[in-house]
């Protein structure tokens, strides 16, 4: 039985590359193209058109960027600890993957991409890491604070149709931070609901509801995404904003902000959310004031205007 020698092809055609490797010399550039073709092509039976379009797309890009930057396996180590890091600082209350999406402007990429909505409609914006369900149900006009600190604020407006047209029900689910630039989720006090709640529309389409004028607050900076905010020399802050989800049956949900147009940072939000549409004006009103809602105590408050257009969803993508 003759023997295979040590130059002799194994099954499979191996042989050949063999003969190439003895003759042709493979370069670092090869070797990478030939992974890379390779991790693509792993995906070739993925048995979902759209997941095997994303993981493809994922490596290309991916291994471009590695090469594109020739990172090194100390830096590819660095970004595994980041990435276990974000994993073991992320919980139920904070979303530092999110905080990322944020603050590499991801967010405000994807919100731009699957809201391509008609002229006119409120423009979206991102939605921050802490938003949570199941804000408690609240009455028109009623109040979100649980306990006394920022300065109240009437926000109050009509949502209606692109033609004008009033849409009754509409459910707007609000939350912000107080004077101490904290959202309820980051405090540990009892009262998880404080500026928090869920509002509908009346029959004309009216809401109203009264919260705090909000003011600027650094993103969450003790985590990897501080500290890559601070390596990079940019800071955390972002402009005074009030967060709003509006949903009505046969519109797009609209996932959006209102932000204080006297606010700093607008020029230079950490999570590049701020559109130019969405600026508010903060009224101050006399404690005196007839318009003073019942939920306001006799003291300074503000109103702010803040009408909403939603897109039906025959007009836009869904």
């Amino acid at each position: 039985m003759p023997t295979r020698s040590a130059n002799s092809a194994p099954c499979g055609g191996g042989g050949r590359l063999a003969r190439r490797r003895a003759t042709e010399p493979m370069t670092t550039s090869t070797r990478a193209d030939e992974l890379t073709h390779a991790a693509i092509a792993s995906f070739n039976n993925c048995p979902d058109p759209r997941l095997k379009d994303i993981l493809q797309s994922l490596v290309r890009h991916l291994h471009a960027f590695a090469s594109d930057v020739q990172l090194t396996q100390d830096e590819w180590a660095q970004a595994i600890a980041i990435l276990t890091k974000t994993g073991a600082i992320t919980d139920d209350k904070r979303s530092e993957f999110i905080l990322w999406s944020d603050a590499l402007g991801l967010s405000g990429l994807v919100d731009s991409l699957a809201n391509p909505l008609p002229a006119g409609a409120t423009e979206a914006t991102v939605l921050g890491p802490f938003w949570t369900p199941n804000a408690p149900k609240r009455d028109y006009a009623g109040s979100m604070i649980e306990r006394p600190l920022g300065t109240p604020a009437l926000v109050h407006g009509v949502i209606r149709d692109l033609r004008g047209g009033p849409i009754a029900g509409a459910e707007l689910d609000v939350w912000q931070n107080d004077a101490n630039g904290l959202y309820a989720v980051q405090e540990s006090a009892p009262d998880q609901d404080h500026l928090r709640g869920r509002f509908s529309s009346r029959a004309d389409g009216s809401y109203a509801f009264v919260g705090v004028r909000p003011i600027p607050y650094a993103i969450p900076d003790d985590g990897p995404v501080g500290d890559m905010l601070a390596a990079t020399g940019r800071h955390p802050w972002r402009p005074a904003h009030i967060h709003m989800i509006v949903s009505a049956p046969g519109y797009h949900r609209l996932q959006t902000h209102i932000f204080d147009s006297a606010s700093r940072y607008l020029d230079s939000d950490a999570v590049f959310a701020v559109k130019r549409s969405l600026l508010r004006d903060f009224v101050v009103r006399d404690p005196d004031d007839p318009a003073r809602p019942t939920s306001i105590e006799r003291a300074e408050w503000y109103s702010v205007e803040n009408d909403i257009l939603l897109a039906p969803i025959a007009t836009g993508c869904a």
